[in-house]
């Protein structure tokens, strides 16, 4: 472990606060390795992270190691704040989008389109949108087609 920490037993002794003699025993084998120095060295040499929430992930090869085997460089948590607040932006529009259309089912479900209209001018962005256009009997119209400007981009 000293080896791949890049500790020689001065250094490492340096470190734990003991002579170089006791780190040459307990490489030996003569002296049994405390755990609290193991578990130190692990800590300092930035092979473990102490701080709960953190069980699993390490450091190695200057890469921080996720539980499942993932490793990151330092480079990748330039961005990770902005991966967050992208997901968590993500997580509520997909909310709203779920409960608008529970609620667009349930009132096309009674059948009453003027209901549904409103419900869909209420629940639009910020409550501002327009009515969906109807016929003269009140009836929903029917879509126009397909959005060519959605067709192009997809290409």
């Amino acid at each position: 472990m000293l080896a791949d920490a890049g500790l020689n037993p001065e250094q490492a002794g340096k470190l734990l606060h003991v002579t170089p003699r006791t780190i040459r025993y307990w490489i030996s084998g003569k002296v049994l390795v405390p755990y609290a120095a193991y578990k130190l060295v692990r800590i300092m040499r930035l092979f473990e992270l102490p701080c709960e929430g953190w069980q699993g992930w390490h450091m190695h090869s200057g890469r921080l190691w996720s539980p499942e085997g993932y490793a990151f460089l330092p480079h990748d948590a330039n961005w990770w704040s902005l991966l967050v607040r992208r997901a968590d932006g993500f997580g509520r529009q997909y909310d709203r989008a779920n409960q608008l259309a529970v609620v667009l089912q349930r009132l096309q479900g009674t059948g009453d389109a003027a209901e549904t209209t409103h419900a869909a001018s209420i629940a639009g962005a910020g409550g501002g949108a327009a009515a969906s256009p109807s016929d003269e009997v009140g009836r929903a119209a029917k879509p126009t087609g397909p959005n060519l400007l959605l067709s192009h981009f997809r290409k």
